[in-house]
């Protein structure tokens, strides 16, 4: 991973700055489980520094991809601006956006108000109606999940898990029925932030061309981990997540469920 110094020595390479960058005007930041992102304060303005894990390639991340989108999604206020890439993408800067992360406003996250769940599905069906003119290749659960399950293996070639692998591969590698199309893809609470502007969503790298039912269920399963509700609760929010977005095939949502929850396994076994 990048050194922070060796970042801030680019300085004239951002055009924000006309003077050098002193560790004073940066912050660490908390949160993330894969960059590292520190608040930048500059006389132009605030600013994100986020520099890509090491791992970035391992977890079939590609940051030609992130760029693209971002850069088109930024464009039609779904996030902030982007200011400067470094060449080989080691680190990027962004425009800064004050505000609350959703998932800090909750200590369950089944509390979620109903005008909130509604707000955010539809920014996920608004996002989901973008029209793409960008070279995207689709999103393949099996082929992402390859990359996980080789950092899985590269950890503990005799990890019990591995053995799951043959059979969960096939079974994981149809998408649901149903067009594709621009989706994030990691849409959880903490990915969420509340504005002055309405909210923001945050963190695009793993958005792709793929199934709208897939940042559905990453939705709602984020909501499910992160509450201590009982299964009344849950299936109720499930049903208002249905219903807000005018899902019909109910086939389709319970193989997308397991997609990701097979996904999000595999990144957490792969990232602990």
């Amino acid at each position: 991973m990048l050194n922070l110094s060796d970042v801030l020595d680019d300085w004239p390479l951002w055009g924000l700055t006309t003077k050098p960058v002193t560790a004073e005007q940066v912050k660490r930041l908390s949160g993330g489980l894969t960059n590292q992102c520190f608040q930048l304060s500059l006389e132009s303005g605030e600013y994100i520094i986020r520099i890509s894990a090491e791992n970035t390639q391992a977890l079939g991340i590609n940051r030609h991809v992130e760029k693209s989108i971002h850069q088109l999604v930024s464009s039609l206020q779904f996030t902030s601006s982007l200011r400067y890439c470094s060449d080989d993408d080691g680190y990027w800067i962004r425009d800064f956006i004050s505000g609350e992360v959703v998932s800090e406003t909750l200590q369950d996250a089944s509390a979620i108000s109903d005008s909130l769940l509604t707000y955010m599905v539809e920014q996920l069906k608004a996002l989901h109606q973008v029209p793409i003119d960008l070279s995207l290749a689709e999103v393949n659960i099996s082929q992402t999940a390859e990359s996980y399950w080789d950092v899985i293996e590269s950890k503990n070639p005799e990890d019990e898990l591995l053995k799951m692998k043959p059979l969960m591969q096939v079974a994981m590698s149809e998408p649901p029925a149903g067009e594709l199309c621009l989706c994030h893809l990691d849409p959880v609470l903490a990915n969420w932030l509340y504005t002055a502007e309405g909210l923001q969503l945050l963190d695009w790298e793993y958005a792709g061309f793929a199934h709208p039912l897939w940042d559905l269920a990453a939705f709602f399963q984020d909501i499910k981990d992160n509450s201590k509700a009982g299964t009344k609760v849950i299936t109720n929010l499930e049903n208002k997540i249905l219903s807000i977005y005018g899902v019909q095939d109910l086939v389709a949502w319970r193989r997308a469920k397991v997609q990701m929850e097979y996904l999000s396994s595999l990144w957490h076994r792969a990232q602990s």
